[in-house]
């Protein structure tokens, strides 16, 4: 946020000089040039006229390189630490290059020397200020690119939330109407016709509470009941029990450590999640070919790739689904994990996969990595914390 007033308010300088008769003089001469002034005449003065609101504050501060015991370069730093925004500009006597040098590099916007012509600070002050404009002109831009993308990514969510749904509504609605007009007939009605309805309008409920509790899982608002559990044996029931779906063209390849694998994650939901890896890769295959599956513990120290900052370093459970399929062109790698995005046809997925399993992920204070490139296959890591 800038410093800078509003358009129609005074531009606010903060002038710290020990001399009283000089600073009485600079303030008059701004204040003639239609600035708002406040004085100061030693550190505290100066740190106690930053103190109020961001939006009240002076933008920039003339500051005396010598004030009496204290250094004003240094004074003039700490003012830009307790406030970023300030544009700090040097007045001195003892004009160096060295002085100069050693003010650049604390971060001092400019500087000019005692004795000084009005028009040479005037025209120093008025590009401190058209900074501030240009700096709140491109925050202006940005926060309504942010607020773009934040309406285009809601319309994105809403359009495929209402197309999921709508599908499941209108199997519902379909075999609800057949079993209204079945009942009508009364007696003739066929109870076997009418079981099947209402089966099939069940089943189209029961997806739309699967597609629910993905959609929880997305926005990490799904209740995990985390658990210690081995899980390499998980990675290895997981795999017998996807070997019927991945198909009879698909083999895979499970590398599991010998010992206990602990980690603490919610056994349902990481079945779930790791069976949608395979799945995509069995897809990424096109039916036929390897898919290798490992687990290991690792620790993940400070810098390690896949760790977040908001995850401990130590002991983390890595689970690997890595093929040898399609892979993705860097475009399709960079929405993988957005909500609804997909390359598969409507009818063969809604998309929510890999967001459900990076969901999943966070939530259980892990991550998820991919890997892939386009003809050259996908790996996708799912990292998890170690119990």
């Amino acid at each position: 946020m800038s410093l800078e007033a509003a358009p129609d308010t005074p531009s606010r300088v903060l002038i710290v000089d020990d001399d009283h008769d000089f600073a009485a003089s600079l303030a008059l001469l701004l204040e003639m040039e239609g600035y708002a002034i406040t004085v100061a005449h030693d550190g505290a003065g100066a740190h106690a006229a930053l103190a109020g609101p961001l939006a009240d504050g002076p933008a920039v501060a003339l500051v005396d390189i010598r004030l009496g015991h204290e250094d004003g370069v240094a004074l003039a730093t700490a003012l830009i630490g307790a406030r970023p925004d300030l544009l700090a500009v040097m007045v001195t006597a003892y004009a160096s290059v060295p002085t100069a040098i050693r003010a650049l590099q604390a971060g001092i916007y400019d500087y000019v020397c005692k004795p000084f012509e009005p028009a040479e600070l005037l025209a120093i002050l008025a590009r401190c200020f058209d900074r501030h404009r240009l700096a709140r002109e491109r925050e202006q831009a940005e926060e309504l690119l942010r607020r773009a993308r934040r309406l285009e990514a809601i319309g994105q969510l809403s359009a495929g939330i209402a197309h999921d749904f709508n599908n499941l509504l209108a199997v519902v609605g379909g075999n609800l109407k057949l079993l209204r007009d079945e009942l009508a007939r009364g007696g003739e009605a066929d109870g076997a016709l009418m079981r099947e309805l209402v089966a099939d309008a069940l089943a189209a409920v029961e997806e739309g509470t699967a597609a629910n509790r993905q959609l929880l899982a997305v926005g990490r608002a799904q209740t995990l009941l985390p658990r210690t559990i081995d899980l390499a044996q998980a990675v290895e029931h997981t795999a017998a029990t996807a070997r019927a779906a991945l198909g009879p063209g698909i083999a895979l390849e499970l590398s599991r450590p010998t010992a206990p694998c602990p980690a603490k994650v919610d056994p349902r939901p990481f079945e779930a999640s790791l069976l949608n890896l395979l799945i995509n890769a069995r897809d990424a295959l096109g039916g036929a070919g390897l898919i290798r599956l490992g687990v290991v513990l690792t620790d993940l120290g400070a810098g390690a790739p896949g760790r977040l900052e908001d995850m401990p370093a130590g002991a983390y459970a890595v689970v690997t689904v890595e093929d040898e399929g399609c892979g993705m062109t860097p475009e399709v790698l960079e929405k993988a994990l957005n909500p609804f995005f997909s390359t598969k046809p409507a009818e063969s997925g809604s998309g929510l996969g890999l967001a459900t399993v990076y969901g999943f992920a966070r939530q259980s204070g892990g991550n998820l990595l991919i890997e892939s490139a386009a003809g050259c296959g996908t790996r996708v890591t799912l990292v998890l914390p170690a119990a």
